[in-house]
């Protein structure tokens, strides 16, 4: 449970509030966007960290060049991971996010990469305020 997470970390973490939420004892954020200490791509700045209990990747995959690497980055540093990414969002209009990819897809993704996924849950916000399905994932 949230109550074993005694370090936490978020290297796309945008207001940081998912990562706070949690209430680790030490919680490490940073951004690719000005102001946090740790900045700039995932795929450089999580060498600087040390290793987590729990690492946040929200809304971030869908963005990079190549989230398999990512993947196995954060496993190496991480002993669990909590990861959100659009799903079945063939046609998206966002120029920002480079992927498009199914629930099955995004497991694989996840087992290649070494994780052990124990929750998935789709939350389909299309059609409502988003135009997104959401897929999440609790990993170890």
């Amino acid at each position: 449970g949230v109550e074993d997470v005694a370090s936490i970390a978020d290297l796309s973490c945008g207001n940081g509030t998912i990562a706070r939420a949690v209430g680790a004892e030490t919680t490490i954020l940073g951004d690719y966007a000005p102001g946090y200490d740790i900045r700039g791509p995932i795929e450089d700045t999580i060498h600087v960290i040390p290793e987590v209990d729990l690492y946040v990747c929200s809304e971030s995959i869908e963005h990079l060049d190549d989230p398999d690497t990512v993947l196995k980055l954060i496993r190496g540093k991480a002993r669990h991971l909590v990861l959100t990414t659009p799903v079945d969002n063939w046609g998206d209009a966002n120029i920002e996010h480079y992927w498009a990819w199914s629930r099955a897809a995004v497991e694989a993704m996840l087992t290649a990469a070494g994780w052990t996924v124990q929750v998935t849950n789709i939350l389909d916000m299309r059609g409502a305020w988003s135009p997104y399905c959401f897929g999440m994932w609790v990993c170890a």
